[in-house]
């Protein structure tokens, strides 16, 4: 089922296109700059990087040292994540995803007799 046009007056401000334009905007450059303050500050060295663990040993010393001195690790790590489970939710939607008339099949069918309850 195919859903009606909005009417281009009948759309809130949310749904405008310049709005949305506007939003998208304002995030990427809201992220690009607390990027580069973390990165300004490191290389002034204003961010004191306290480790936060001291015996390290194998792939946690590999990683530990990245979050210790590497100042958008977490938004690294962060993004990745987010980016992994959006990919993966595509694929399991395939699977999961049922008929539209899956819990009542006779709402296609035609059929006009009521429902008794």
């Amino acid at each position: 089922m195919d859903h009606p046009e909005i009417r281009e007056d009948e759309k809130s401000i949310w749904e405008k296109p310049g709005t949305i334009r506007a939003i998208w905007l304002v995030l990427i450059i809201g992220c690009v700059l607390f990027a580069g303050a973390g990165f300004l500050l490191a290389a002034q060295g204003q961010l004191v990087y306290k480790p936060h663990f001291e015996d390290k040993t194998g792939i946690a010393a590999f990683f530990g040292d990245m979050a210790d001195y590497f100042p958008a690790f977490y938004a690294l790590v962060g993004f990745v994540s987010f980016s992994f489970i959006v990919l993966v939710g595509q694929h399991l939607r395939k699977i999961l995803m049922r008929p539209e008339d899956y819990y009542d099949p006779r709402e296609t069918e035609g059929d006009d007799k009521e429902i008794e309850a």
